[in-house]
């Protein structure tokens, strides 16, 4: 019995102490364009600002990202804020990324937190612009932007008139490399 009060004793004190020495954002603005990997993420969701780095599930990562070396895709994964809330979650896959280059999205999706819709998707359509992929220092940068339609949950969609439009998106990311 000891030695589970003492476990569970330091995996709070663990949890205390990272969310103590995490970095405050500011979900009041859009983050900055930049190319350094600091781990930012922002858009506008039908013309409200939504800024990744909050509000995912427990032990989710709010902002995840990862290149697969072998089929050569970039995907970025961020739950966010918007208007102050927990706005659900966006993700962004790209085939094939290229630096410097601007390429359609492969898939894109944005889960809400509430609403008619289970999710809002873009097969083969959108836009990524890659400013930055360094694989050596495992850093992402780029803007995006894309159309949702209305889907169920195998990303089939359901209404193709009931949209949401992901506009003036942008990220600047740390990646995980997988090789398969």
């Amino acid at each position: 019995m000891k030695s589970k009060v003492i476990f569970l004793f330091l995996v709070l004190l663990s949890w205390i102490i990272s969310f103590s020495s995490c970095e405050k954002k500011n979900f009041d603005e859009m983050p900055p364009e930049t190319r350094s990997g600091k781990n930012t993420f922002g858009c506008l969701i039908d013309g409200d600002l939504f800024v990744g780095g909050c509000c995912a599930p427990w032990m989710t990562d709010v902002l995840d990202a990862g290149y697969r070396k072998e089929s050569n895709r970039l995907f970025i994964i961020a739950y966010g804020k918007m208007n102050g809330s927990p706005a659900g979650m966006i993700s962004i896959g790209v085939n094939s990324p290229q630096q410097k280059s601007t390429q359609k999205i492969s898939l894109a999706y944005y889960f809400p937190p509430t609403g008619s819709c289970f999710n809002f998707t873009a097969w083969n359509d959108g836009l990524c612009t890659i400013t930055r992929l360094d694989t050596i220092n495992k850093i992402a940068s780029g803007r995006f932007e894309f159309v949702g339609r209305c889907s169920d949950e195998d990303f089939n969609v359901t209404d193709s008139t009931t949209t949401t439009q992901i506009t003036q998106g942008r990220f600047d990311v740390k990646f995980i490399i997988y090789n398969n």
